[in-house]
C-alpha cells in the first residue's frame, strides 16, 4: 500500500509540471522549429522573450498574419516568431481550414483617386506605395474608415473614400451566380523607370493576358504552358529574375510574381481548385508576398499547376496597373 501511495504521488508531481491541457488555445495548425529561436511576446524582434524554441520542437499555430505567426508552446506557453523560421504546417482540421498562408479577401474595389498604401490606418503615416485611379485592389475587410489589405509582408491601409465599385467575393461557391467572383488577391511592385523594372512592368502585363481564361470542370492548367515559353516572340522583356535567393537578368523576370499572385487566389478555394505543384523561390521566398506562399515559374520543376476541381467552369480575370496586380477567379 505504501509503495502505491508513493507511484500516485510521484504520478500527481508528474501531470502538476504539465501545461494544463484545457488551457491550450484553439489551434489550427501544427508546424516545426527549423532552428533554435526566441519566442516573443509580442510581433517584434526587440519584445521580450518567452524562452527559446529548439530546431526540431513541434509547435501549434493559432493565427498568423503577414510576417508572424501566433504559435502555442507546451513548454513556454503562447508568444510570436517570424514566419520563415516554422516548417511542415499541417492543417489539424483539413476539411473545414484553409491551407496555410491563405488570406481571405471579402470584397474587390476600383480606385477612384490617387492614394498611398499607408503602414497604420493614419495619413500621417508612412507611405508604402501609391495606388493610381483605375487600379483593381482586393482586401480583407473595413474597419473605421480604412480598407485593409495584405502589402507584401506587412499590413497596409487604403482610405475607405479612396475606393468606388465594391464587389463582393462570394462566401460561397454554391452561393455564387454566374460571373460572381469567387476568391481574388493583389500584390504590389516597383515601378521605377529602370531598363529591367520597365521589361519587369511588361512582363506582369504580358502573363495577366496570356491567363485571363477560362477553365471548363476537369481542366488543369499548367502555368509555363499557359503564359510560356518566356520570349521575345511572346512579347516579353528582359527582367530581373530570383532564382534561388539570386537575382539575375531573364526573359520573363516578373512572370513569378503573376504566377504567385494566382496561387494566392487558389489558396482560398481548396474546396473546389487541387494544387497539383508549387515551388518557391527557396527558404527566403519573394519578398512581395507573405512568407511561405510563392509560386516560382520558368522551368519544368518550377510551375504552378491546378486543376478546376468544381462542376462549373471558371474565368482566371487578371490585369496590372501602376503597381498592383489584381488577379480574381469568377464563377463562368
Amino acid at each position: 500500500m505504501k509503495r502505491f501511495f508513493i507511484l500516485l504521488l510521484v504520478a500527481v508531481l508528474c501531470l502538476s509540471s504539465l501545461p494544463a491541457l484545457a488551457d491550450a488555445p484553439a489551434l489550427l495548425y501544427t508546424g516545426t522549429m527549423l532552428k533554435d529561436i526566441n519566442l516573443r511576446v509580442t510581433e517584434s524582434q526587440e519584445a521580450d522573450s518567452l524562452g527559446v524554441l529548439r530546431a526540431g520542437e513541434d509547435v501549434g499555430i493559432i493565427d498568423y498574419s503577414p510576417e508572424w505567426l501566433h504559435l502555442y508552446s507546451e513548454r513556454l506557453g503562447e508568444g510570436y516568431v517570424l514566419r520563415q523560421y516554422v516548417d511542415a504546417i499541417t492543417p489539424l482540421d483539413p476539411e473545414n481550414t484553409p491551407p496555410y498562408g491563405a488570406i481571405l479577401h471579402s470584397q474587390v474595389a476600383t480606385v477612384c483617386t490617387q492614394t498611398p498604401v499607408y503602414a497604420a490606418p493614419d495619413a500621417s503615416s508612412e507611405a508604402l506605395c501609391t495606388v493610381t485611379p483605375g487600379s483593381r485592389i482586393s482586401f480583407w475587410y473595413i474597419q473605421d474608415g480604412w480598407i485593409v489589405i495584405p502589402y507584401q509582408r506587412k499590413i497596409g491601409y487604403i482610405p475607405a473614400s479612396a475606393i468606388s465599385n465594391l464587389e463582393p467575393v462570394a462566401p460561397t461557391a454554391e452561393y455564387a451566380q454566374s460571373g460572381d467572383i469567387l476568391a481574388a488577391f493583389t500584390s504590389f511592385y516597383k515601378t521605377t523607370q529602370t531598363e529591367l523594372n520597365l521589361g519587369r512592368m511588361v512582363n506582369i502585363d504580358v502573363a495577366c493576358d496570356y491567363i485571363s481564361i477560362v477553365m471548363n470542370p476537369g481542366d488543369e492548367f499548367s502555368f509555363n504552358d499557359v503564359a510560356g515559353p518566356y520570349r521575345a516572340a511572346r512579347g516579353y522583356m528582359s527582367a530581373p529574375v530570383l532564382i534561388d535567393g539570386t537575382t539575375m537578368p531573364g526573359y520573363g523576370g516578373g512572370t513569378c510574381q503573376v504566377s504567385t499572385t494566382l496561387y494566392n487566389v487558389l489558396l482560398q478555394l481548396w474546396k473546389g481548385i487541387t494544387i497539383i505543384h508549387r515551388r518557391p523561390h527557396g527558404p527566403s521566398g519573394a519578398s512581395y508576398v507573405p512568407h511561405g506562399v510563392d509560386a516560382a515559374v520558368g522551368s519544368e520543376n518550377l510551375d504552378l499547376i491546378f486543376q478546376n476541381a468544381y462542376d462549373f467552369p471558371i474565368q482566371i480575370d487578371a490585369s496590372a496597373q501602376d503597381g498592383a496586380l489584381f488577379i480574381a477567379i469568377r464563377k463562368a
